[in-house]
Parts: C-alpha cells; sequence; structure tokens
C-alpha cells in the first residue's frame, strides 16, 4: 500500500472547489527527481486566481484534475533519486524554481527559463507544494543559506519576480519610478528601486488598500491613494509636470496601465507584470508620439533567483511581505483574507 500525505487539492474547474485532504498519495520520484518535504508555501496570486477559477487564467495551464497549486515554497530534501544532482544530500534547506525549463531551446541556453519553449510549471502543469511532499526535477533546486528561514525562502518566487521587473525595465541615475499595486509584489518592486539607489518611488492603491499604502510609506515610497485623486494628475504634480521615466504595473489591471502609460515621461518605458482579465485599450498615439516603450516581464530568470539570496545576503529585508502564516488545514480563511485584501502574501504550512 502506497504512502499518503496531507494535501490541498482542486477537484474541478469551478470556483472554490478545493479541499484539505490527510490521505493523498505521497508522490514517488522518477530517478532525476528529489523529494522536497515542504516547510513553507505562499499563495501567489494565480493560486487565488485559481481557486476562484479564473478562466483568463487558467487556460494558459494545462491542469490536471485532482490538481496541487502552490508553486513559492522551501522545504528540505527527504529522498533523493540516483540520477539527480549529486550535489544535495537528504535533509538541505533548498527553494525551488518552478518552471521546468527543457535547457534545449535557444531562450534556456540564454538562461532565459521564463519563456523556454516548453516549460511546464510545477503548481499549474505538475502538482505542487500545497502538500507535505512534492517530487520535483534535480536540477531546478536551489540551496537555501540557513540565515534565511523558511517563510523568507518561500517569498524568494514572488521576489525574482520583481527583480526581474526591475532588471528589464533598467531604471537610470535619477530616474522618478511609480510602481502600479500595492500587493505583494508591487510591494516588492518598491523594495527593490529602493534597494539600487531610486530616490523617488510612488506607488498607487486604492482606498481599501489603506495599511497598503502605509506599509508602503514606511518602506520608502510615495503613497497615491486612487480613490481620493487623479493618480495620473497627481504623479505629473510630484515629478514637476514632466512625468516619470519608469512604470511598474504589478495590479494585473488594464486600466491601471493604461494610466501608468499617461503618467510617463517622454522617452519613459512601463514594465508589465500583471495578468489582467479584461484587454487593454491603449492610447497608441501617446505611445508613438511620446516615443514610449512597454516591456513584457514573465517571471524570472534562472540567474534571478541567485541576485535574490544575494541581495538579502546584503540586506535587503523582505519577511514583512510575508504578513500571515496558517497551516494548510486553514486554507479557506487564507483564501476569504485575500478575497477581502487582508495581509500580503499569506504563508501555508504543513
Amino acid at each position: 500500500m502506497s504512502e499518503t500525505m496531507a494535501a490541498i487539492i482542486k477537484t474541478a474547474p469551478k470556483p472554490g472547489c478545493m479541499e484539505y485532504v490527510t490521505d493523498f498519495p505521497k508522490p514517488e520520484i522518477k530517478e532525476d527527481e528529489i523529494l522536497v518535504q515542504v516547510k513553507a508555501c505562499g499563495i501567489c496570486g494565480t493560486d487565488h486566481s485559481l481557486y476562484g477559477w479564473n478562466e483568463a487564467i487558467a487556460k494558459n495551464y494545462n491542469i490536471q484534475f485532482p490538481g496541487i497549486f502552490g508553486h513559492e515554497f522551501s522545504g528540505v530534501v527527504a529522498e533523493i533519486g540516483p540520477a539527480a544532482p549529486k550535489n544535495f544530500k537528504i535533509g538541505d534547506r533548498v527553494v525551488v524554481n518552478p518552471v521546468l525549463f527543457c535547457n534545449v531551446c535557444s531562450y534556456c541556453a540564454k538562461g532565459q527559463i521564463n519563456i523556454c519553449d516548453n516549460r511546464p510549471f510545477y503548481g499549474t502543469d505538475l502538482p505542487g507544494a500545497f502538500a507535505e511532499y512534492v517530487a520535483i526535477r534535480g536540477t531546478n533546486l536551489i540551496p537555501l543559506p540557513d540565515n534565511v528561514s523558511f517563510e523568507e525562502g518561500a517569498l524568494l518566487e514572488a521576489l525574482g519576480v520583481a527583480i526581474n521587473a526591475v532588471d528589464r525595465v533598467n531604471p537610470q541615475m535619477g530616474d522618478c519610478a511609480v510602481v502600479l499595486g500595492c500587493g505583494a509584489i508591487g510591494l516588492l518592486m518598491l523594495k527593490v528601486l529602493k534597494y539600487i539607489g531610486v530616490e523617488k518611488v510612488m506607488i498607487t492603491g486604492l482606498g481599501i488598500d489603506k495599511k497598503r499604502l502605509a506599509l508602503a510609506e514606511k518602506m520608502g515610497g510615495i503613497p497615491i491613494n486612487c480613490d481620493e485623486c487623479d493618480p495620473v494628475e497627481r504623479v505629473k504634480e510630484l515629478t514637476g509636470g514632466r512625468g516619470v521615466q519608469v512604470a511598474f504595473d504589478a495590479a494585473g489591471n488594464a486600466r491601471a496601465v493604461e494610466q501608468g502609460v499617461q503618467m510617463l515621461a517622454k522617452n519613459g518605458k512601463i514594465g508589465i507584470s500583471g495578468l489582467p482579465k479584461e484587454k487593454s485599450t491603449l492610447d497608441m498615439t501617446t505611445i508613438s508620439m511620446r516615443q514610449l516603450s512597454i516591456i513584457g516581464n514573465r517571471a524570472y530568470e534562472r540567474k534571478t533567483w541567485f541576485q535574490g539570496l544575494d541581495m538579502m545576503a546584503n540586506g535587503l529585508d523582505i519577511k514583512e511581505i510575508g504578513s500571515h502564516t496558517l497551516p494548510f488545514s486553514e486554507f479557506e480563511k487564507a483564501m476569504k483574507m485575500l478575497d477581502n485584501r487582508e495581509g500580503l502574501r499569506i504563508i501555508l504550512v504543513p
């Protein structure tokens, strides 16, 4: 009889339809895989969207049922396949890159695993970490330093999204920036921008986001409550009428991106990381006449994980992004909190 484990499973392609079970089959590893005992897993915006079954998000993945979500996680090595990398041993602390990159295509050859031609994803296409154990290809593991907690390790994937966005937009000395959206990714973008020396960083949110905007101000950002003012006019006011040189979408909202374009100075750049439900109607004339650049940002490159660890080793503190820690059995409470925009990244633990 096969061993079992606790897991949160999605049972059908409908809103809700997730349950906590204690008798789900424990995965058996392939020769090149490593079994990771999960210690902490963040609830990403994708997980939350799939809990509510957002078709616009779901269609991007090949989700099987029952499925196990969760791709922002850390844990320890529990078992090692005979063909897995030899640089890991039982008990090692690890984080996991959830992109199962092919390592063959031209993009992988450049380290751009985020746009790999064949990239199934742990936590959607493949079983993820809303479970006590998950089988992972050995080359996707990254050592987690002893001085980084498992909860912080579960935030590294989200930090990677922020780092990649900032890296691709590439702010220059003296630039002003605006971050659209003050959720976990938006606040991490703010932290990364401040870390690399961008002095003036504005960040937008709604009236319901007052606690998040207050936290953004504590982090050194300039909060803009879009329910209390015209955010485009406020950005222009704060930049002497010119607008910002760089903008970053972390809202996943088409209207916010349209506003972001209007916030840009001439030659400005906007990086888009969100996945909105609705289609955008960008002002193409403004983009052309003001010589603006739109930069799409997907996830992170392979190097990004090590950049994140180096930044944390050199003083970047991301602990406060993990606002709550709850057991797997209370996942429904966590989802309701996110429905109500409570907290930031909620971390689930077995």
